[in-house]
């Protein structure tokens, strides 16, 4: 069973605007939740102008990591080449596959990231001498986040760069059942990130903000942050495991 090019080019098409469209939702709701708690706390703490600033610019940088990875994604799908007719149907669904995954896959850090962000900026408004601690924490807060956007970027790179060529004459039941896989590889990471990216970021935010009022627990703030994270990471671990066995076992 044959596909034509076409075919292809409009599955790659179709990934590349849902990956980048959908990513770019929660990255500029996340940024402008940022930019937002930071210029209430400029009306709070005036003095405290280019730490807040500073810290903004910082926040909403790592906040874009996912919308960056989905721009990456989507210029791979509409100038990577990934036309040629012998990929048949197999390689029309991770096309689709590909950019579903990065897409749903940077929901939950964007959210979680800005938040995060959000919550450093009341933080230094608050307690503007400790801005190191306070920065230093929202930063890798938002990097135990952004690991789940990671864990779409690989699985949608794998799709596009890992997975075999449709056989010329494989059954019609195969084509199927290998092309779900795929496309439930792509759901299983973006969807079972989510979560995990949101609530990390809410763990996040919630250290900053005691931070601000208990610099001197700093340490004791941090280790709950770090288990509260690992036990939340666990669940996107789960999707990115079921996610190969979908690519790679089946």
């Amino acid at each position: 069973m044959m596909i034509s090019e076409s075919i292809l080019q409009i599955t790659a098409y179709l990934g590349a605007g849902i990956g980048v469209g959908v990513a770019s939702v929660s990255a500029g709701i996340g940024e402008g939740y940022t930019a937002g708690n930071a210029a209430h706390s400029l009306m709070r703490q005036p003095k405290a102008h280019d730490t807040l600033i500073n810290s903004m610019l910082v926040s909403q940088a790592v906040t874009e990591t996912g919308a960056i990875f989905s721009l990456v994604v989507a210029l791979l799908l509409i100038f990577g080449g990934f036309t040629d007719p012998a990929g048949g149907w197999f390689k029309a669904a991770t096309l689709l596959a590909a950019g579903i995954a990065v897409g749903l896959g940077s929901l939950g850090p964007g959210f979680g990231s800005g938040y995060a962000g959000g919550q450093a900026s009341k933080s230094l408004a608050r307690m503007p001498k400790h801005s190191n601690e306070i920065t230093g924490n929202m930063l890798i807060g938002q990097a135990l986040a952004q690991t789940d956007a990671i864990f779409a970027l690989v699985v949608s790179l794998l799709l596009l760069y890992s997975t075999p060529n449709q056989p010329e004459n494989a059954a019609l039941g195969t084509i199927i059942l290998k092309s779900v896989a795929f496309i439930g590889a792509g759901l299983a990471v973006g969807l079972g990130t989510i979560g995990p990216g949101a609530g990390i970021g809410f763990v996040a935010g919630q250290a900053n903000g005691m931070i601000g009022r208990f610099p001197k627990e700093r340490s004791a703030i941090m280790r709950n942050m770090f288990l509260g994270a690992a036990v939340s990471e666990s669940t996107a671990i789960y999707a990115l495991v079921i996610a190969f066995l979908l690519i790679f076992a089946i």
